[in-house]
């Protein structure tokens, strides 16, 4: 062999021994590719699954259907309408009442103020009677013998004797007194002044 046949044997030995390597690599590579496809696949955990989608921002959100937003609004203000009905129909329920009650009250005021009319009428009715009254005993008195009127004044009550001789005319009264128990005359005395004192104080203040 000669020496520049040496070189080409020892280079084509190292592109043998190259292609022998890369063979045994290529095989171990497909060797662990079959065993990895072999394994199961194992789940990924809940917690890790949701941690990554929040992580990615992917939050599933339901899709509305086009005429559904509109039927929402349509039933929300179907709802808002009957409240505001129900609540129209509460007023005019309670103005009904109220002016139930406002016309029983007037009823009530009207039959009062007629009662109280007819009240005031008899009680005029019975002063002009009484007053009547009193003119018939004052004129009998009158007519009475000074000692038989001072007899029945004697014992007469003192303000229906005050009522009597309040009426009475001056001569006739005196003869009455003059007859009278000197006590009931004197005390009728004091009650005509004083009657008589109150009238003036009346008729200043007026």
């Amino acid at each position: 062999m000669t020496k520049t046949s040496r070189p080409n044997l020892i280079s084509l030995l190292i592109v043998c021994l190259a292609v022998v390597g890369s063979l045994k690599l290529l095989g171990v590579y497909f060797s662990f590719s079959s065993a990895q496809a072999q394994l199961p696949t194992l789940p990924m955990p809940a917690s890790l699954t949701a941690r990554s989608e929040q992580n990615d921002g992917v939050h599933p959100s339901p899709e509305i259907a086009p005429g559904e937003v509109e039927r929402r609004i349509l039933e929300r203000l179907a709802e808002r309408r009957a409240a505001l009905e129900a609540r129209e129909q509460k007023i005019i329920l309670r103005e009904t009442v109220i002016a139930a009650a406002e016309a029983k009250l007037e009823t009530r005021f009207t039959a009062f103020e007629r009662e109280r009319a007819e009240i005031l009428a008899l009680r005029e009715e019975r002063a002009d009677a009484n007053s009547e009254e009193i003119e018939a005993i004052v004129s009998a008195y009158e007519k009475m013998k000074a000692r038989d009127a001072a007899a029945i004044f004697n014992e007469l009550d003192h303000d229906i004797m005050l009522k009597v001789a309040s009426q009475m005319r001056t001569q006739a009264l005196a003869g009455v007194l003059s007859e009278m128990a000197p006590a009931k005359a004197r005390a009728l005395t004091v009650m005509l002044a004083e009657r008589d004192g109150s009238a003036a104080d009346d008729a200043l203040v007026q």
